[in-house]
């Protein structure tokens, strides 16, 4: 079953409409906690006038503060919530540095996209590596038969040149594996924030934080909801445009596994077979009889090296990139995530450490 779009999720929640229930219908319930709030604290400071206790009154002032501090909340919460899922990343960045396709994409809309388009280029990734392990157990199974009269030659010549290939594709699939994981588990966690932290914990943080006597977790609620609505989201559309625009090099290693496979010069070495025989045989049989020799033995050296250089050059290339959109980039946001959750929270109640939740992402 395909995942719900953050536009989706947003329509459910019922915030842009500007209906009086989803988020809209907590926006009122809070003021109506934050005006319950206000008058319990004007009889209790009525209460320490009377008395004359110093105490009531600073606490009276303390609250109230308190009380300013949730209603400002209240407002920043809704316009940033509203902010983000209105203005598109294409108004605020330039053209080369939006990725292609996303210039009406939102902030939430280009962070599904991002994991999304990290766990096709792993599947295609994973895909050629399985294709290209085939081809070589292929290689490494030929047994090459020459025994006349019983007498004669068995033997496998590419085993050995095959063995160390197969290991390296073997590994290169288990870093591929642990990406891809990596990668969804991100996706399935912004989708849960959308989903938990947008309906439920955000507008329960801002009603509790509301009242004197549940504040600290309300305040708790709120910034662990806002790291999740708006850090998370942030990081990972910051990670979308770095590597995915124009110039980004998730496009420039694309761009070189096709040209490396379609191009008929690399490196000064021909891969296009009928560009190969063209451009050697086209002056007649008198050049091919004469130059059969020759001809073979390049086109053995050029392609007998081009393909053991593939075999080995692009899995490792293939690794690398994966293992910084997998493991690298995760762990740098993941950090800055955790960090930002904590401090949040700690501002608006009591810190929460997170590190071992997040350990999922």
């Amino acid at each position: 079953m395909a995942l719900l779009e953050p536009s989706q999720i947003l329509a459910g929640s019922q915030f842009l409409s500007g209906s009086s229930t989803g988020l809209w219908g907590w926006a009122a319930l809070s003021g109506m906690a934050l005006s319950v709030s206000a008058v319990l604290l004007a009889f209790i400071y009525l209460l320490g006038t009377i008395f004359k206790s110093p105490q009531t009154i600073a606490y009276v002032k303390s609250e109230l503060f308190e009380l300013f501090v949730s209603a400002f909340l209240i407002i920043m919460l809704f316009g940033l919530i509203g902010a983000i899922a209105s203005i598109t990343i294409g108004t605020i960045l330039p053209g080369s540095m939006v990725p292609a396709g996303q210039q009406s994409a939102t902030v939430f809309d280009a962070t599904k996209s991002y994991y999304e388009q990290v766990g096709n280029d792993m599947e295609v990734w994973l895909n050629m590596n399985y294709a290209i392990n085939m081809w070589v157990d292929q290689m490494a199974s030929v047994t090459p038969y020459a025994r006349p009269l019983g007498v004669g030659l068995v033997a496998s010549p590419l085993a050995g040149l095959a063995a160390p290939i197969k290991q390296l594709l073997y590994n290169m699939t288990v870093a591929l594996s642990i990406a891809y994981v990596v990668n969804f588990a991100q996706l399935y966690v912004f989708i849960f924030s959308l989903q938990a932290f947008l309906k439920f914990y955000l507008p329960a943080g801002i009603f509790l934080r509301a009242f004197t006597p549940t504040r600290r977790l309300g305040g708790t609620l709120i910034g662990v909801s806002a790291a999740f609505l708006f850090i998370f989201p942030v990081l990972s559309t910051i990670t979308y445009v770095l590597m995915y625009n124009s110039s980004g090099p998730m496009v420039s290693f694309s761009s070189m596994v096709k040209d490396y496979f379609q191009d008929t010069t690399a490196n000064g070495m021909q891969y296009n077979m009928e560009t190969f025989f063209t451009s050697n045989f086209s002056s007649g049989l008198s050049d091919l009889v004469t130059s059969a020799f020759g001809g073979i033995g390049t086109m053995l050296k050029n392609f007998v090296g081009g393909f053991f250089l593939s075999l080995v050059l692009l899995p490792i290339a293939t690794v690398g990139i994966a293992f910084a959109v997998g493991f690298v980039i995760p762990a740098f946001n993941i950090l800055i995530f955790t960090q930002a959750a904590k401090g949040l929270s700690k501002s608006f109640g009591e810190e929460v450490d997170i590190s071992s939740l997040t350990r999922l992402i």
